[in-house]
């Protein structure tokens, strides 16, 4: 008896140390048609091993503990959004290694934040029996997320071309708290889209700058005359 009761506790143990546990939460970033002019110039993109793997460990009111694999979504959406500017992007672990690109582009690791505003749910909780039977209204949670996100980008002689942190905007996600799932979509939604807002910024910012045109049609001339 008791080593059944033993295998229970360890059982129920194990349970409640993987319900606390984060929860792998990739956004499938998806940067779509800036409706930009694109250059004849080459691109390379700087993803260092240490960025290309990092994980944002994000802790969100009502929702819980997500892990986001923020290095991976920085990479597919700068190069998503980079193909619709250069003629090519290549990506590469070390800068040494650019050595034929026109244009250099280094970023830093994104942050991201998200908020969960429950308190309608949160007070239903506190009716005790009574919740299952206010729940059919469908109460409602809604979350908050904003992303803040750097990069320098250089010339092929080191001249700075643009260096900036770029803010997005909040961004809002409502939904039904009877599911679990629901939730983790929410917090997904607001942090992928405001990981595109800023890399959206970023490359328009880039090709309006002046420095970025102006150097642009330089390399042009001289790639004529060759």
């Amino acid at each position: 008896m008791g080593s059944i009761l033993r295998i229970v506790q360890v059982g129920v143990l194990g349970f409640a140390l993987s319900s606390c546990a984060p929860t792998p939460l990739p956004l499938h970033t998806t940067v779509d048609g800036l409706k930009m002019r694109k250059t004849s110039l080459t691109a390379t993109l700087v993803m260092p091993e240490s960025l290309k793997n990092a994980t944002l460990r994000k802790e969100v009111s009502c929702a819980g503990t997500f892990d986001v694999p923020i290095g991976a979504e920085l990479e597919t959406g700068m190069t998503q959004a980079l193909s619709q500017v250069f003629e090519s992007v290549d990506v590469v672990e070390d800068k040494s290694l650019a050595t034929r690109s026109d244009v250099l582009i280094e970023m830093a690791l994104p942050e991201l934040q998200a908020e969960g505003r429950c308190a309608l749910r949160r007070g239903l909780y506190a009716t005790g029996p009574l919740y299952f039977l206010f729940a059919m209204f469908d109460p409602s949670d809604t979350y908050e997320g904003r992303a803040d996100l750097s990069g320098t980008v250089t010339g092929s002689e080191g001249q700075r071309l643009l260096a900036e942190t770029f803010n997005s905007k909040v961004h809002t996600k409502t939904t039904i708290t009877t599911d679990r799932l629901n939730r983790a979509f929410a917090v997904e939604t607001v942090f992928r889209e405001s990981l595109i807002d800023t890399i959206q910024q970023l490359i328009r910012s880039l090709a309006k700058s002046s420095e970025f045109r102006e150097y642009a049609d330089r390399r042009n001339v001289k790639s004529s005359q060759h």
